[in-house]
């Protein structure tokens, strides 16, 4: 993983070897490489947040490995999972970035009510599973903290990326009506229980937007129509 933002994936694929990315995630590649499109799993993966169809790469240089260089498609870090067979990682909808060997997205519901209002993952949640390694990718400073058994870590819920099955999401009430209502935070954080470990990122893709958004809307009081039609378009994204 090269860089310190924005990072790029640089992988040495094995010939025979295949990788899996997101849509428009590859960056450049030696000429052994073929890339083709997986519309395997796609409904779950469609339920897991990502698109049904997504590109795969095979080394097919008989020789030598074949360099693969891939980047997120939003301006992010890239968070390695090293898998083995049985291990399941639950993610924030849209996180999956990359895999090697057969890791693979699908989903998993959510049945409790309360989480799915209000934990800001959603009803059905997006998983990671398979042997080798997944790739997800994540804004700002990624934090990563294995939790013991019983452990609770109470978390925003736009800053939680993934955390291991083993865990629990939680919700947790922010605090009064003066707190929910003027204290930034809304009504509820996400509170995840050990054992497990749990991924966080300092500015989710949703804050950034709304950073975005704000200083958009701030030009276009100065800068007219022009700016409020950015605005809107940024608002929309």
């Amino acid at each position: 993983i090269l860089g310190t933002d924005m990072q790029i994936l640089s992988l040495a694929v094995k010939p025979g070897e295949k990788v899996l990315v997101e849509q428009g995630g590859m960056m450049m590649m030696e000429p052994g490489m073929k890339g083709s499109v997986s519309f395997a799993n796609w409904f779950g993966r469609c339920c897991g947040g990502e698109r049904c169809c997504m590109d795969e790469y095979v080394n097919d240089e008989p020789e030598r490995p074949q360099m693969l260089g891939l980047t997120p498609n939003v301006p992010a870090k890239v968070i390695p999972l090293q898998m083995r067979q049985g291990d399941l990682v639950r993610c924030k909808k849209g996180a999956f970035f990359a895999s090697t060997g057969t890791v693979e997205i699908d989903y998993k519901y959510d049945c409790n009510p309360a989480r799915c209002c209000c934990s800001g993952q959603g009803c059905v949640q997006q998983t990671v599973s398979g042997e080798g390694v997944g790739f997800l990718s994540a804004m700002g400073t990624i934090m990563t903290k294995k939790l013991a058994e019983g452990e609770v870590l109470v978390v925003d819920t736009n800053s939680l990326v993934a955390w291991d099955d083993t865990a629990e999401l939680g919700i947790r009430r922010v605090g009064g009506c003066c707190t929910c209502c003027c204290g930034g935070e809304g009504m509820f954080n996400s509170t995840v229980t050990g054992p497990g470990t749990v991924y966080f990122q300092s500015m989710s893709f949703e804050r950034f937007k709304a950073s975005l958004a704000v200083q958009v809307t701030r030009q276009a009081a100065v800068g007219g129509a022009a700016g409020g039609v950015v605005g809107g378009l940024v608002s929309s994204a």
